[in-house]
């Protein structure tokens, strides 16, 4: 073999362990390439990680400071309470103040009647004074505090269709002829003035005489009438007394009555009212 041969056969195997020790140098640099790789990606996904605890601690940060908020809402409550519930206790007395001197009211209870009477001259039994009456009768007077009446809210009514006298056939001819009451079922007086000794405020007034002038209303006319009057004070508040006035039928533009039996009819007519009241303040 020439030297040549000789060399070119002993530089083979030398060449080949070198390129094997290169090729094992170049896997393991890719295999380390390959493990730190993924070091990187491991670093980016623990960042959104950390991010996320971050935003939880928030929460606790806003309930502190709602507390505090709480605390002086609640701390004014019973002091704005305090002054809203004391002008309150101040204001209910005023009006109680205002009205103290009270204002008496009369007002008719049970035991009162009204009542007409007419002159008349029967064909069999002569002069007679026919006579309706009723105890359908109701309302009230009420005083000023010096004594005057008040007229809206004062009123007496008497239901005209329940007044009766002895004889059914002239209470049918005075319901459905003189009065009307079908369509006029109510007398009504309101009274606006009184002409009497008024009594010291809180005071019951003692028995006395007396006038009270009014609109009388009968059927669709109303015409002022001033009664005559009497009245009885007790200590308990009841009053009893008695009052009248006269008119004519004219007055109220009402026919007399005139049947077969009846030979004449007196112009005037007298209406009475026994009364039974009760004087209280009002």
């Amino acid at each position: 073999m020439t030297d040549l041969a000789k060399r070119l056969a002993l530089t083979s195997p030398i060449a080949a362990i070198i390129a094997i020790a290169a090729l094992l140098a170049i896997t393991l640099a890719v295999a380390c390439t390959t493990a730190d790789a993924p070091a990187p990606p491991a670093t980016n996904t623990p960042a959104p990680a950390t991010a996320t605890p971050v935003a939880t601690p928030m929460p606790p940060a806003s309930t502190p400071t709602a507390a505090p908020t709480q605390a002086p809402t609640s701390e004014p409550s019973p002091t704005s309470a305090a002054p809203t519930t004391a002008p309150a206790a101040t204001d209910t007395p005023a009006p109680t103040a205002t009205t103290a001197p009270t204002m008496p009211v009369f007002t008719l209870i049970d035991g009162s009647i009204a009542r007409y009477k007419v002159e008349e001259v029967l064909a069999r039994t002569g002069f007679k004074i026919a006579t309706g009456e009723t105890d359908a009768v109701a309302g009230q007077i009420t005083f000023d505090a010096d004594g005057g009446i008040v007229a809206d809210a004062s009123r007496i009514v008497v239901q005209a269709a329940t007044l009766a006298t002895d004889s059914d056939r002239r209470d049918g001819y005075v319901r459905n002829r003189t009065l009307l009451t079908d369509t006029y079922p109510e007398v009504v007086f309101i009274p606006r003035s009184i002409d009497w000794t008024a009594p010291p405020p809180g005071e019951l007034p003692d028995a006395q005489d007396f006038t009270i002038t009014g609109d009388l209303t009968v059927r669709d006319q109303t015409r002022e009438v001033t009664w005559d009057a009497n009245a009885e004070f007790g200590a308990d508040g009841i009053v009893t007394g008695f009052a009248s006035v006269q008119f004519t039928f004219d007055d109220f533009g009402m026919d007399k009555p005139s049947v077969a039996i009846v030979l004449s009819v007196e112009d005037e007519i007298l209406l009475e009212l026994d009364f039974v009241g009760m004087m209280s303040p009002r």
